[in-house]
């Protein structure tokens, strides 16, 4: 799958922000804040000095790092964080007249902060600095820091459970979608169940016969497919999402063949986002670049770029950068 051009990007996120999910890794926690991830940010929190603190969060979704930050540091009034993201946002959590310390930029690049130099005591991201141009997005973060200040990041990581887990979702993706796959077959037989509902019998029907024959060699793949391949969460939703969509036709067809295309799209989203997860996570050479860059703009300064992991697996890169 081709990477999508920038107005695909947008949409593709803020159709998905919108839906409500605190994170774009899901899976890589246990409730919102638990695990390695959570692990991280709590040690990172926890060495900011006791002052009022001013942050930055980059990419930020829905807004699950600035939520943290309120919860541990935003009770006492001593902090306020700006969060910006490319997408357009609202996340449902944001109440105006209780996180006041936190406002929302939708529409903003990384790579053009609008902020005066050192103005953040902290910048962070969690799976979000890594889908920008990494060379322009590090020099606005390190051009808002404060001398002084910390600079955390999660990234993904190219070996990293999650990778796999997309790289194996975009081949199931692919199988779906596919001409010959269960989403056009499944749509090729809804008239035909919509006759059925009418009292038409379609087995009179050569089309009708060879539209269910279609149908069933692709629930035949799809199955084979589950059995023996990897991640087949996403195999499995679509075969049970179809079957339940075939049981719901009525004697109109049109209802059903509007849900089938939204679901389409939603899956053709999905794998915008997916493909970009995965040609976007850094391998061990860019993460050390990365920290190399840092170096330079901030010599003496304390980096460490190191890998993040639970039970699962690898989960990702986590870099913190504070004043030596």
């Amino acid at each position: 799958m081709s990477l999508p051009d920038e107005s695909a990007r947008r949409a593709a996120w803020s159709a998905y922000w919108a839906t409500g999910g605190l994170h774009s890794c899901v899976g890589s926690f246990e409730g919102n804040y638990g695990g390695a991830i959570g692990g991280f940010w709590r040690e990172v929190f926890s060495r900011l000095p006791a002052t009022p603190l001013r942050a930055l969060d980059l990419a930020t979704g829905n807004g699950a790092i600035p939520l943290m930050l309120w919860e541990q540091r935003g009770q006492g009034g001593a902090l306020t964080v700006d969060a910006v993201d490319l997408a357009q946002l609202a996340p449902k959590w944001h109440r105006p007249d209780q996180h006041a310390a936190i406002r929302f930029h939708a529409g903003v690049a990384m790579e053009a902060l609008p902020f005066d130099d050192a103005s953040f005591d902290l910048v962070t991201s969690q799976y979000g600095f890594e889908y920008a141009r990494r060379d322009a997005a590090l020099a606005e973060a390190l051009r808002v820091l404060k001398p002084g200040g910390t600079l955390a990041l999660v990234m993904h990581h190219a070996g990293s459970v999650l990778v796999q887990v997309g790289r194996a979702e975009l081949s199931h993706q692919e199988h779906l979608l596919a001409g010959e796959g269960l989403l056009a077959c499944a749509e090729a037989v809804i008239p035909w169940f919509a006759q059925a509902r009418r009292g038409v019998d379609p087995g009179q029907f050569p089309m009708a016969r060879g539209a269910r024959a279609a149908y069933n060699a692709a629930i035949e793949r799809l199955l084979a497919r589950i059995g023996a391949g990897a991640a087949p969460d996403l195999l499995v939703e679509a075969r049970d999402w179809t079957h339940q969509l075939l049981a719901s036709v009525g004697t109109d067809p049109a209802p059903a063949l509007e849900a089938l295309r939204r679901y389409r799209e939603a899956m053709v989203a999905a794998g915008l986002r997916t493909a970009e997860l995965v040609s976007h996570a850094l391998d061990e050479a860019q993460a050390q670049a990365l920290v190399a860059s840092i170096r330079h703009t901030r010599p003496g300064a304390d980096v460490r770029c190191e890998p993040l992991s639970q039970a699962q697996g690898l989960l990702g890169w986590g870099l913190v950068l504070r004043a030596g």
